[in-house]
């Protein structure tokens, strides 16, 4: 619901781009030249929708919002005369180079999940970015996300990234996705921990409690099927918090299914932090 929310808060913000000054119109005949993509955004431009004429670079400067989820498209080509692109919906596609998005200042939404990214070194120039889904692709470093200062929710999910330490400049981040990756140290990640919302963190090599404790997380923290085998250090913040000012224990959702857990975190640990007032799930919940 989150995730639904930002989008459409987005969608609204883009109805309300002013667009003025636009240059003669200008015959490109195909300017874009996956079929499939061209499909996408002559549906975007209503007096061409239905129709067999050519987009112009006029035309392409007149859309707004781009949705073209499990549609076949491999080439963005074209999509860098689509300056007034606010949201980009492409999920579920054959992508594999995004290098036309980098001039897009006006760029607010970007899902671009289930493609077969590798590079997403032109995202590092679109300082407009709020929101960005790149789940289930081939991503293995996050570096060109480092200095987004708008992002506030990050999707990477299901990739082959092995440091996300550069994240660690994302202060607007609320909500954060790093599952299924491969990631062991999450310690660079800490500032983050007080302004997150949600932190999935789910099928990695983690095994150190110990940064998030240090960071008093008051989150939804998804932890399932890592290396989990002491929760100690997060006992003891608990245990410290909820003797004094109670910022976070009573806010701390935790899930650990699947972790390796030793006797005592699994009995006297989980009951400490129970007693905390932080939930703790050891298996997955019924529908």
């Amino acid at each position: 619901m989150q995730r639904f929310h930002l989008s459409a808060c987005l969608w609204f913000a883009v109805l309300a781009v002013s667009v003025g000054g636009f240059a003669a119109e200008v015959s490109a005949a195909g300017p874009i030249a996956d079929k499939a993509l061209e499909a996408a955004v002559r549906q975007q431009v209503f007096e061409k929708r239905d129709k067999p004429d050519d987009l112009t670079e006029d035309d392409l400067k007149k859309v707004f919002i781009l949705e073209g989820r499990n549609k076949g498209i491999k080439d963005l080509s074209g999509l860098e005369k689509c300056p007034n692109l606010a949201l980009i919906n492409l999920a579920g596609n054959e992508i594999e180079k995004v290098d036309q998005l980098k001039d897009l200042k006006n760029l607010q939404s970007l899902d671009l999940s289930k493609n077969k990214i590798v590079d997403i070194t032109p995202l590092a120039n679109i300082k407009a970015l709020q929101f960005v889904e790149l789940s289930d692709n081939q991503i293995t470093a996050v570096d060109p996300l480092a200095d987004l200062p708008k992002l506030s929710a990050l999707y990477i999910a299901g990739n082959k990234i092995a440091n996300a330490a550069p994240l660690a400049n994302l202060k607007k981040l609320s909500s954060l996705d790093l599952a299924r990756n491969q990631l062991t140290d999450v310690a660079p990640l800490a500032p983050l921990v007080p302004n997150l919302m949600t932190f999935k963190l789910s099928e990695n090599q983690i095994s150190n409690l110990a940064p998030f404790a240090a960071a008093a997380p008051r989150m939804l923290l998804l932890l399932e099927k890592n290396q989990i085998a002491d929760l100690g250090p997060l006992v003891e913040a608990c245990k410290k918090d909820s003797a004094g000012d109670k910022r976070f224990a009573p806010f701390l959702r935790l899930y650990l299914i699947g972790n390796p857990l030793n006797d005592a975190a699994k009995t006297a640990q989980i009951e400490a932090l129970k007693g905390c007032g932080v939930k703790v799930y050891l298996e997955a919940e019924k529908k």
